[in-house]
């Protein structure tokens, strides 16, 4: 396969590499909903998490498509949330469900904030079992991204939102 070695991923009118789309715990009888607002600089997902078993889910997909991870140390991404927890996710795997690379996003809230995401942060995740404590070998699976996802989770009823403008590869 051809796998492309991407430089930044750019949010909101400049968009012109990646499609976006949302998901969410819909897909397994859930209630929670996301809605993509594309402002000029910015992407902006909001929505509301509920909870039909154990947590509500919703999250901002890329569409897919190859992308090699391996030469870089860390992820720079510009984000602004409403200071609730969220994951930012490579995905490894053509399935949804299976486990994933994720960090943890926690910042204050209603500011915009550079983020630099280190590689050697990343845990697997995976859907069913939230975080694994096992460090990834990180050179299996940099070098065959499918997707990108950031991802909203709770186990009560909460609205939510993050607005992101930015993702830089170093």
């Amino acid at each position: 396969m051809n796998y492309i070695k991407p430089e930044v991923i750019l949010f909101g009118a400049q968009n012109q590499n990646i499609t976006w789309h949302t998901f969410s715990d819909q897909v397994v009888g859930g209630l929670s909903k996301g809605d993509i607002i594309f402002h000029e600089d910015y992407l902006e997902f909001k929505g509301s998490l509920k909870p039909t078993l154990d947590r509500g889910w919703a999250g901002l997909r890329s569409k897919k498509e190859e992308h090699d991870l391996s030469d870089y140390k860390f992820i720079e991404i510009k984000i602004k949330t409403d200071g609730q927890p969220y994951h930012f996710q490579l995905e490894h795997n053509p399935a949804w469900q299976e486990d994933k690379l994720s960090v943890e996003i926690d910042i204050v809230a209603n500011q915009w904030k550079v983020m630099h995401l280190e590689m050697a942060d990343f845990k697997i995740y995976n859907t069913h079992k939230e975080y694994i404590s096992r460090k990834p070998k990180l050179e299996h699976y940099l070098s065959e991204i499918q997707r990108y996802n950031i991802l909203a989770s709770h186990r009560k009823t909460t609205d939510f939102n993050f607005q992101i403008e930015y993702i830089r590869f170093h």
